[in-house]
């Protein structure tokens, strides 16, 4: 089942190489992939994976700036939810960060 990307053959199949494969997440999707010795067990064998980049909140011109030693592989199951895991941290904290709005009665 191995598909291999039009485009980007070369540096997929580095990043695979250096995951052996296999999805490298542990964790960062919400899963603890617990039955599977704490990381993802999707294959290159059983499902597309695809290289990216650890942080996933970056704009694309930004991931595709990113050196091929530090992208990882995901399978699309993780990638998706971890992605939405660090949206939503991100929108977290700007909202952290952002000052409260004067009240009526602050003036």
């Amino acid at each position: 089942m191995t598909v291999i990307p039009l485009g980007t053959p070369r540096v997929w199949s580095v990043v695979m190489s250096a995951a052996g494969h296999r999805c490298h997440c542990t964790g960062a999707c919400g899963s603890q992939h617990s039955k599977t010795g704490l990381r993802c067990d999707a294959t290159t064998e059983h499902t597309e994976l695809y290289a990216s980049p650890a942080d996933l909140t970056l704009s694309v011109a930004a991931a595709a700036a990113v050196p091929v030693g530090e992208l990882l592989a995901w399978c699309l199951t993780c990638h998706r939810k971890a992605a939405a895991r660090q949206r939503a941290d991100a929108r977290e904290r700007t909202r952290l960060e952002t000052a409260e709005p004067a009240g009526l009665f602050d003036l």
